[in-house]
């Protein structure tokens, strides 16, 4: 064959019927005509092609080598049925110098066997291997746990719905700034005439014992009766909200003069509960034991009553809290929000920080005051000297993207004032340093392998790898620290092959 090489499909084909076939024979399709008789010889390692030409000289044209196979062919010309020989005498001495180029390469092949076999014994078989080491090297480590964590609010203000009343009033949008004390969702109810019919039912109760007053004025009895009832109803009020400014005084968020203007509110309204008391007390004394009794207890009923209508409409407006911005919000006009279902929450932009949601395992290691920081290369945000502020004292569970349950626990971090403007919500890349900055030595994870429940590796000694046991320490940055078992300077072994 003149073209093809010796993996194409003619030599394969010859190679399984087990016929010679000689490939890659460049100038053959020159001198060889159809019908003319070839003769191939596989006997010996080098392919020579020899022909015999009319009225030439025997020529060598190709020498071939394939895989140590060497076959010799001899191209004849065959003329009538009758092989043409022509200077049979260049013939003969070709074919010997070939068969003494055999003895030679058989030769050479077997001295080259027994060197290799002696080299191979006097470097006990190490010949040709490899090896992709590191030095042990000393410098600084620290542990840091990382986890992604969400920008957030120190004041976060969330409402949810009831399922029992339509939103009536709304006039709010998604991240609109809203005041404290600012109206933000007003429920339809019928509270207005549930308290008319209470009145209504005091002034049948008037009516009533009307007549048993024993000189008594009872319509201002019940009138301070009914002031009592209002002022201890406000007492309550004014102590909720003494509670709340005192929270947020502590936490920055109101200033000295609001609180002492609530302590303040809170103490006339007990002054006033005296003296209406007195008065009541007063008024009291012309009736009957018996009938001052009956008269109180149904009057008492009447005012829890009211009471109960009087914080129902409470309930039926919503508030801000605080100066916020809106966050979010599932709820509009005309619709009746699903109980549980959270139709508002406001966050407060001037107390923003990071809550990061740790393993347990990792936020067991964590305590406030431990240095923090922001390193997200994605979002090219990258924030030093902030710290752990608040560890939450609960856990809980959630399920990961693949189902599997997971036990975390809460972690706040300071955001600076710098680092305000960054949006709620915004997901970046955090981590805490749980062990402070410390000399010791450490070598690539790819270096340690376990067996038997131990961790070991191979160092080089002598050219020779040798297995050693180690005690490992922090890792950090595909680096793991060596507390035992090598030193600073040698080299251990990452991977290996034999060649």
């Amino acid at each position: 064959m003149q073209i093809l090489k010796s993996l194409q499909h003619w030599s394969i084909i010859a190679r399984e019927y087990g016929i010679s076939c000689a490939s890659g024979l460049i100038g053959t399709m020159e001198v060889i005509n159809d019908a003319d008789l070839i003769e191939v010889d596989g006997d010996i390692y080098l392919f020579l092609i020899y022909w015999l030409l009319k009225n030439k000289d025997i020529q060598l044209i190709w020498p071939y080598w394939s895989n140590g196979l060497v076959v010799m062919i001899y191209i004849y010309f065959k003329k009538t049925g009758n092989i043409i020989k022509k200077d049979k005498t260049k013939v003969d001495n070709l074919e010997m110098e070939v068969v003494m180029n055999k003895k030679l390469i058989i030769a050479l092949v077997i001295l080259l066997v027994v060197a290799a076999g002696i080299f191979y014994f006097l470097t006990m078989g190490n010949i040709g291997t490899k090896y992709n080491t590191a030095e042990v090297e000393k410098g600084q480590v620290e542990k840091f746990v990382d986890e992604v964590g969400t920008i957030s609010s120190k004041n976060i203000r969330n409402y949810y719905g009831n399922s029992l009343s339509r939103v009536e009033e709304m006039d709010l949008e998604l991240g609109d700034y809203v005041k404290k004390g600012q109206l933000l969702i007003k429920f339809e109810d019928n509270i207005d005439l549930e308290i008319q019919k209470v009145e209504k039912q005091i002034e049948a109760l008037k009516a009533t014992y009307n007549e048993a007053q024993s000189g008594s004025d009872f319509g201002s009895i019940n009138s301070a009766k009914i002031k009592i009832a209002g002022i201890k109803s406000s007492i309550d009020l004014a102590n909720e909200n003494k509670s709340i400014i005192e929270e947020l005084y502590k936490n920055g968020a109101a200033a000295e003069s609001e609180l002492k203007q609530a302590v303040y509110n809170l103490e006339q309204l007990q002054n006033d509960l005296l003296v209406a008391q007195n008065s009541y007390n007063q008024l009291g004394k012309g009736l009957s034991a018996n009938m001052k009794a009956k008269y109180e207890a149904e009057i008492d009923v009447l005012i829890l009553s009211l009471e109960t209508l009087e914080k129902s409409k409470n309930n039926s407006l919503i508030y801000a809290d605080f100066d916020g911005v809106i966050t979010e919000l599932n709820t509009f006009e005309g619709d009746t929000p699903s109980a549980g279902l959270m139709i508002l929450e406001i966050m407060d932009p001037l107390e923003k920080i990071i809550v990061v949601d740790f393993m347990v395992k990792d936020a067991l290691l964590i305590e406030t005051g431990m240095k923090a920081e922001v390193n997200d290369l994605d979002l090219g945000i990258r924030i030093d000297n902030i710290e752990v502020q608040k560890i939450h004292p609960k856990s809980f569970t959630v399920y990961s993207e693949l189902g599997v349950e997971e036990n975390r626990q809460r972690v706040e971090i300071n955001l600076p004032q710098s680092n305000q403007e960054l949006s709620f919500g915004l997901k970046v890349d955090t981590r805490v340093m749980v062990e402070e900055p410390r000399e010791a030595i450490f070598i690539p994870e790819d270096a340690i392998y376990e067996k038997n429940l131990k961790k070991y590796v191979e160092v080089l000694e002598e050219k020779k790898p040798v297995e050693r046991e180690v005690v490992t320490g922090i890792e950090n940055n595909n680096n793991i620290e060596i507390k035992e078992g090598l030193e600073e300077g040698e080299q251990v072994i990452l991977i290996y092959e034999k060649k």
